[in-house]
């Protein structure tokens, strides 16, 4: 005789690992969208916390920092109508600005024009608007192949290097800490344009454009 079959008696909940699941799933659903919503900028915040950036740092902006300064320097530059003796270019790390020798200081000197000292006082405020990075500032003494005149200082280097020494010591009287700063003279070894045209004779005008002080804002990286 075939024994009869015997059938197992089917477990309850067999699938209750699936409800477990799907809440699971579920919370995490309802955890990701309060997250995202929570996350959502709010306009008001944002303009809190825009108008505490410019509190601390002035006109500035955080994302390109020498953006800021260079505009603070243009409008200067503008402000006093300096744009022939005054050139400021800006690249991603730094802001270069030129001063021309024959305007900020007197002939074969390295007195400041007291007439430039406001202007001066102005650009220095302008390059104390970025203290919150890592920079230094390196200051250039340029001068034409024309010798000076005074037994003071008997060739450009000594000319060219006391000059850049003057704006450093007048940058530190404005606020500027010494750390940050350095003085180079290169006399006329590198200049802007040629002091002579091709058959040897002066190009006055190329001379005044050597005569110049450079004054570079440079981020440490």
């Amino acid at each position: 005789m075939i024994p009869e079959r015997r059938h197992r008696p089917m477990e309850d909940n067999v699938d209750s690992w699936l409800m477990s699941y799907a809440d699971m799933i579920t919370l995490l659903l309802c955890f990701f969208i309060i997250f995202v919503s929570v996350s959502e900028p709010k306009k008001d915040k944002l303009t809190a916390i825009t108008q505490g950036i410019h509190d601390q740092f002035g006109s500035v902006d955080l994302s390109t920092p020498f953006q800021g300064v260079f505009r603070a320097l243009e409008i200067v530059v503008e402000t006093h109508r300096m744009l022939k003796d005054v050139a400021i270019e800006m690249t991603e790390s730094s802001v270069t600005m030129e001063l021309s020798t024959l305007a900020f200081f007197q002939k074969d000197s390295v007195e400041i024009n007291p007439d430039m000292l406001p202007v001066l006082t102005e650009l220095a405020a302008a390059l104390k608007k970025i203290n919150f990075i890592d920079y230094h500032i390196t200051v250039e003494g340029h001068t034409s192949d024309v010798a000076p005149t005074t037994p003071l200082y008997p060739t450009n280097w000594e000319l060219s290097t006391a000059r850049a020494a003057r704006v450093v010591r007048f940058l530190i009287s404005c606020g500027i800490k010494p750390d940050r700063l350095r003085a180079v003279g290169y006399a006329d070894t590198e200049p802007k344009v040629p002091n002579l045209d091709a058959n040897g004779h002066a190009i006055v005008e190329n001379r005044n454009k050597n005569q110049r002080i450079v004054i570079k804002l440079e981020r440490i990286l």
